[in-house]
């Protein structure tokens, strides 16, 4: 085994150590902690989920409203990695409170905005969000 991720797949945690929930992101989100790094979390945890019914568990209880932006970003999250994995797109995510009336580039400068536009996936963009294609990513 070359690395710490070859390892955990050989030897993943008990179901029970999986924590990290969108449910769990809005109420970090809602306390004031920064989303990307909540996010991030959740992510990382999501990677270690070997199997199919710990990943929907993730995403299945629908997350308390905390503002508009953060709301649509948890349905276009819910719905990317549900595609992503092959597994059943939450109802919740396809709410029409999960979209933007209007467009919103989260931690993205200025001058990538047309990186933003191009690479941004589609879950993310039905609902009016646009993100570079390294937001989702975790090494």
């Amino acid at each position: 085994m070359d690395t710490l991720r070859d390892w955990l797949a050989e030897h993943p945690p008990p179901d029970e150590r999986f924590t990290q929930t969108l449910t769990g992101v809005a109420a970090r989100a809602q306390a004031g902690e920064d989303l990307r790094f909540a996010v991030r979390e959740l992510l990382d945890e999501f990677a270690l989920r070997g199997r199919d019914d710990l990943r929907a568990q993730a995403l299945a209880e629908e997350p308390a409203s905390v503002d508009p932006h953060v709301d649509a970003y948890l349905g276009a999250l819910a719905e990317h990695l549900a595609r992503t994995h092959a597994l059943p797109v939450p109802a919740w995510a396809q709410s029409a409170e999960r979209v933007l009336d209007h467009m919103w580039f989260p931690g993205v400068a200025p001058g990538f905005r047309p990186t933003a536009l191009r690479e941004s996936p589609a879950a993310f963009r039905r609902r009016g969000i646009f993100i570079a294609r390294g937001a989702l990513t975790r090494v």
